[in-house]
């Protein structure tokens, strides 16, 4: 019997499910009675999934989210607070941190997630590891990107391999 590998996915789309279902398990932890909307965005833009499920209302600029983040989740709190995860199945480098941190920018969410199974790249493993230039990352009022290692086996995060370490939120 041959071995799962963490490179389980043959492409990007594939990781979604099983993202949403990771995400919707971090936010109900957060937030455990509060209304939760997670889902693949990846073929919409934030904007029109808003308007679509009826949550624009709660987003007053929410036109200004002409953006196609992989996985969205929307949590219902008294103010209203989006969650974002990018997904990729190669190695992540800083024109991925790049896109995220735009998204990020424009929407502001509380979490944000950069992910892939192949892990980060050498040069981006530098500049966070080695170099610790986690400004880089940063994109609103104490708010960073989290770049982490997706094993694609358990369903979930590899916890020892998020930059920077700590907790999502």
């Amino acid at each position: 019997m041959k071995t799962p590998t963490r490179f389980a996915y043959a492409k990007e789309s594939a990781m979604y499910p099983d993202v949403c279902g990771w995400l919707r398990g971090i936010l109900r932890a957060r937030f455990p009675k509060t209304p939760l909307h997670v889902a693949d965005t990846s073929r919409v833009t934030l904007a029109n999934y808003l308007e679509r499920e009826a949550l624009a209302e709660f987003f007053p600029d929410y036109q200004t989210y002409e953006i196609n983040v992989d996985v969205s989740g929307i949590v219902q709190t008294r103010k209203p607070t989006l969650a974002f995860v990018e997904c990729k199945i190669t190695r992540l480098s800083l024109r991925d941190v790049g896109q995220l941190l735009g998204y990020s920018q424009v929407a502001q969410p509380i979490l944000s997630m950069l992910l892939s199974p192949a892990g980060i790249s050498q040069a981006l493993g530098l500049l966070l590891k080695v170099y610790r230039r986690y400004t880089v990352l940063e994109y609103g009022d104490g708010y960073r990107l989290r770049v982490a290692t997706w094993d694609s086996v358990r369903k979930t995060v590899d916890p020892a391999t998020v930059i920077p370490s700590g907790n999502y939120f």
